[in-house]
């Protein structure tokens, strides 16, 4: 399993990423500040009322390749607050992509100007799962590409043992 963090700040919204990648599937989480922070559940927290990074789940899309159709097979597991729900939209265009498995959760509430913040997400969000899924000897030059425009990024990856 691996598991790969990352905040950008572009003219002034701030985005959190987070993709664990697991061996046939990949589960991608995009959210703002203001959906990271709230009561914290951690039992070990000193005050049960203090703010703490959490992240929400407001909405969660599955999609998945078949070898029926060219395009993978969606479904919504669980519904996003709007009715206009992006999560399942992207889970398939990634699913189809990549060829995998792909879990995805948006949760951009309260980042002003929904569709430039969107579409923001979903750019920076295809760049990550391919800088993931896609081995550097595959990526070439794209690979470096991507490399120099992640400068600057805060980015955290975790390789965890099976």
């Amino acid at each position: 399993m691996q598991v790969f963090q990352a905040t950008e700040t572009h003219d002034g919204i701030t985005l959190h990423f987070q993709l664990t990648r697991m061996e046939d599937s990949l589960f991608a989480w995009v959210g703002t500040p203001s959906s990271t922070t709230g009561p914290s559940l951690d039992p070990t927290s000193a005050s049960p009322s203090s703010s703490a990074p959490t992240g929400r789940l407001l909405g969660l899309s599955v999609a998945m390749p078949t070898k029926y159709d060219r395009a993978a097979v969606s479904t919504i597991l669980l519904p996003a607050s709007s009715a206009d729900d992006p999560n399942e939209k992207l889970a398939r265009r990634l699913a189809t992509k990549h060829g995998i498995q792909v879990f995805v959760a948006l949760d951009l509430a309260g980042a002003g100007e929904g569709e430039l913040v969107l579409r923001l997400a979903e750019r920076r969000l295809a760049a990550f799962v391919k800088e993931m899924l896609v081995p550097k000897s595959e990526a070439g030059a794209a690979g470096a590409g991507l490399e120099a425009a992640t400068n600057g990024v805060e980015r955290m990856a975790i390789d965890a043992g099976r």
